[in-house]
């Protein structure tokens, strides 16, 4: 281990940080005791109080117990289940049911925040230069510096061509297209999105006062038969905007083909359309590596890009961003000039320092090995007591999965049994436009905020709730 004394970061936070990693990568097993803090020091040349201060964090937070004689233990921590701190609770919330198994889309896990870190890097910020930007109005696209940071990643880690001066930092997906549809005329552009689609988007375009076309993706993107209807739907309604989330269509999961990203991009230049691109769950594939975005196959600045941090760090930063093409741009910055951004100045510097450094990487990692298991461990709890009696429909993607049950019961019939039973599953009707179109039974199980230990239990009772 190596603690650099010339950074910013404290060394006890520096050696916490380290120590957590091994743990969780398995460099110290369960039951492994940690060097005393004497030897520690010595070995690191550091103070004893360092050290310490950095074993009482991972005692905290459940990592390693201190045991009297024993010293510092590692503790069985599973899938990083350190949720029980007061201050990463606080920032995470609950859910509001209160089901012993709750199967919720959208929420993470409690403990997932990286809340002693973030705090000692706002710590630096108000207490370093930048804190006289706290005396001052904000640039109305964002803090340069995280605007920086996203382009320099979204260049090199997913094929989007941007520069810093495309993106516009905004607070959540909602509050995004509502702005974006300022861009656009309600009384004579027509907007579509994907049948089933997010429902939250879809309100977002009717209270805009849009027409809202639907553009059938059912029985799925990735064959034939779907693609043609999708493009059928677009041909008939000749939209001026078209919503899709090709990385992980919600809800169904699909993975829009490269084939299919071509065509559309192709449509929207023969149309003068644009196409938003929703990418809110790209860093979870668990199967094969990511097809590049919409956007890299953009020649003619049909597509504006859209992502956000809600899966990755936490839904309750409420941040995301847009990466509008040079012609957008040039009408948001005139649509926009005196408007500032909802995202606090704090939380902007915060995240562009976070991710400035190699601690944004490596939590990313943690999150997709996370996520990883736990879809492994819901796959096969699903195949091992509902097997044979329910369809699973999942493309290894995203932090959900839907489940049919194919003997007439609907979903509000499932939802009431499983709560019963002390599980939260929940329905899908309300992704489609037309509700009545919609698949009967079919209910969404979410993994991203369930502990790992709490799958295979909660599965098993939901099996009991069906089906005893």
């Amino acid at each position: 281990m190596h603690l650099d004394k010339e950074s910013a970061t404290p060394l006890y936070l520096q050696m916490y940080l380290r120590i957590r990693d091994d743990i969780e990568q398995g460099t110290y097993p369960c039951g492994a005791k940690l060097p005393s803090i004497r030897s520690m020091a010595e070995n690191l040349q550091c103070s004893r109080n360092t050290v310490e201060a950095a074993y009482t964090h991972l005692v905290k937070e459940g990592f390693v117990a201190s045991r009297p004689g024993s010293g510092y233990v590692v503790q069985d921590v599973g899938m990083l289940e350190v949720g029980t701190q007061r201050t990463e609770e606080a920032l995470i919330g609950t859910t509001a049911d209160g089901a012993r198994y709750d199967f919720t889309y959208g929420n993470l896990e409690a403990g997932t925040f990286p809340a002693l870190l973030w705090r000692t890097i706002a710590d630096e910020v108000l207490m370093g230069a930048a804190s006289s930007a706290c005396n001052t109005y904000t640039d109305p696209l964002g803090e340069k510096d995280l605007r920086a940071e996203i382009a320099w990643r979204l260049a090199t880690q997913r094929d989007v061509n941007c520069t810093p001066d495309e993106v516009v930092i905004q607070s959540g997906t909602q509050s995004s297209v509502q702005n974006l549809l300022c861009l656009f005329d309600h009384e004579r552009d027509v907007v579509a999105m994907e049948e089933p689609g997010y429902d939250g988007v879809r309100t977002t375009f009717e209270r805009s006062g849009f027409r809202v076309v639907p553009c059938r993706v059912v029985p799925g993107l990735a064959n034939s038969d779907g693609r043609k209807l999708f493009f059928e739907d677009l041909e008939q309604h000749r939209p001026r905007l078209v919503y899709v989330t090709p990385s992980s269509q919600f809800p169904t999961c699909a993975v829009m083909p490269a084939v299919m990203r071509e065509r559309l991009i192709a449509w929207a230049d023969e149309t003068d359309a644009y196409i938003l691109e929703d990418d809110y769950c790209r860093d979870f594939r668990y199967r094969e590596r990511p097809i590049p975005p919409l956007q890299s196959f953009d020649r003619n600045n049909r597509v504006i890009y859209m992502g956000t941090f809600s899966k990755s760090l936490s839904p309750a930063l409420r941040m995301n961003y847009l990466v509008l093409p040079p012609n957008l741009m040039k009408r948001w910055r005139e649509a926009f000039s005196e408007a500032y951004p909802t995202v606090p100045w704090l939380s902007q510097e915060v995240l562009a320092r976070f991710m400035a450094s190699d601690h944004w990487e490596r939590h990313v990692r943690r999150m997709q090995v996370r996520n990883r298991r736990k879809f492994e461990t819901l796959i096969s709890a699903l195949d091992r007591y509902l097997g044979g009696r329910v369809e699973v429909l999942e493309n290894g993607t995203g932090l959900h999965l839907l489940v049919a049950v194919n003997d007439g019961r609907d979903e509000d019939e499932l939802i009431r049994a499983a709560a019963e039973r002390d599980v939260a599953v929940y329905g899908t009707k309300k992704y489609w436009m037309d509700p009545a179109k919609s698949r009967r039974g079919c209910i969404l199980i979410g993994f991203s905020a369930i502990a790992e230990k709490d799958i295979e239990p909660g599965i098993k009772e939901l099996a009991r709730a069906w089906f005893d």
